[in-house]
């Protein structure tokens, strides 16, 4: 049976069974993604930022379901800070980018080398065959669940109406089997200083064809012993949050890079998946769609500025509940202390001020355990905020008091 490329695409989307979609609107992504949305009979949901769409998409993926994401090249190159996390982070389940080309400059600000970008990320890739579309759709998901890695298949906005093959039965699904079950994996989910070689190793063993299964895993000692003299400090002081957090916390919570991801370790064992800086709250959106539930996100307040902030509007667009924990500590902590001008979270904060808390002395387990149980039971958006800027002040009073 003849159609138009673009068809075969939305066809072959629907017939691996993929559960969770994203598309930034662009020349040919948008037609890709209305094509599948009306084969789903759902309504299309369009993201605003490219880095966000990838990260809900590889959230979803990390936690099981296969996914896809289309957007314009040069939206590609915009995500391509979590494009190279997620080669590292790998996947569980399918994940297949959908990259728009534009050789002709039809519709854009320039005409980029995408096929060299795409090469120099070093993500497994494959430039479209527009005849037989359909199955490079299909061979892309099932390479991306051989090597638990994305997988992008680039296809020109000028060839998508041309003609294109698919089969004549009509499948709802034809990957066989099923993608694997989400396992807790944090040496290789996490995204950290203690894991970065060994997940290094991995995705060189997996891109040469090795069997990276083999790889030795690196030893995951108890938090207290895997950091630094001068960050234990620090760290005792998250300590009662994420004590708090640990209890109510669903199958799946994300991270931020920084001192708070390595709350992975043991004994807390609080975070699951870290890409990133500002990646929590996409991975956690993903993984909510995924139906992990409650859906989790943590941050510090520098990253959520940098880019956490932008995930948020993807939670209400899709009036997904969400829970985001930041702590705040008013500075880039672990990368000097570079301080964040007074106001500026709070400005941010502003637009989303009915789902915001604080917790005005994080050492007090009490009004911590109360603020976090009542947000993870929540039906709508819950942003914590774990104040330690006013640390200072609460040990001064508490030294008056005695």
């Amino acid at each position: 049976m003849m159609t138009k490329a673009r068809d075969a695409i939305a066809s072959a989307l629907r017939a691996a069974g993929t559960d969770v979609a994203t598309c930034v609107p662009g020349l040919g992504a948008t037609d890709i993604y209305c094509d599948y949305c009306k084969l789903q009979a759902q309504r299309p949901v369009f993201s605003f930022h490219e880095e966000v769409a990838y990260t809900v998409a590889h959230g979803a993926a990390l936690a099981g379901k296969r996914a896809f994401t289309t957007m314009k090249a040069h939206g590609f190159f915009k995500a391509a800070n979590s494009v190279s996390d997620s080669l590292y982070s790998g996947t569980v389940a399918g994940f297949v980018s959908l990259v728009v080309d534009d050789r002709s400059g039809i519709q854009s600000d320039s005409i980029a080398d995408t096929i060299g970008f795409v090469k120099g990320l070093g993500i497994p890739h494959k430039v479209a065959d527009v005849d037989d579309v359909f199955n490079d759709v299909l061979e892309g998901f099932q390479l991306s669940e051989k090597l638990e890695l994305p997988f992008a298949l680039i296809i020109d906005a000028a060839d998508l109406d041309l003609p294109s093959r698919i089969p004549d039965y009509q499948a709802k699904e034809c990957i066989d089997p099923k993608p694997a079950d989400y396992q807790r994996n944090v040496t290789q989910h996490v995204l950290c200083p203690p894991f970065c070689k060994y997940q290094r190793n991995v995705l060189q063993c997996k891109l040469s064809g090795g069997n990276w299964k083999s790889v030795p895993r690196p030893t995951i000692l108890p938090l207290f012993e895997a950091l630094p003299e001068k960050w234990k400090c620090i760290a005792g002081e998250y300590a009662i949050v994420f004590e708090a957090l640990r209890s109510v916390k669903g199958e799946i919570t994300s991270g931020d890079t920084g001192l708070s991801t390595l709350f992975a370790l043991p004994p807390y064992d609080c975070i699951d998946v870290t890409t990133y800086m500002g990646g929590s709250v996409p991975l956690a959106l993903g993984a909510y769609l995924s139906g992990v539930r409650p859906a989790w996100a943590v941050s510090g307040d520098f990253s959520f500025i940098a880019a956490g902030h932008l995930g948020l509007l993807e939670a209400v667009q899709r009036r997904i509940p969400l829970k985001v924990l930041l702590l705040c500590n008013g500075m880039a902590k672990t990368t000097g202390g570079q301080k964040i001008p007074d106001g500026l979270l709070e400005r941010i904060l502003s637009s989303y001020a009915k789902y915001v808390q604080f917790i005005h002395n994080p050492l007090d387990g009490e009004e911590v355990k109360s603020i976090i149980k009542g947000a993870s039971s929540s039906s709508e958006l819950s942003i914590v905020v774990a104040d330690f800027r006013e640390l200072d002040e609460i040990h001064s009073l508490q030294l008056v008091k005695t």
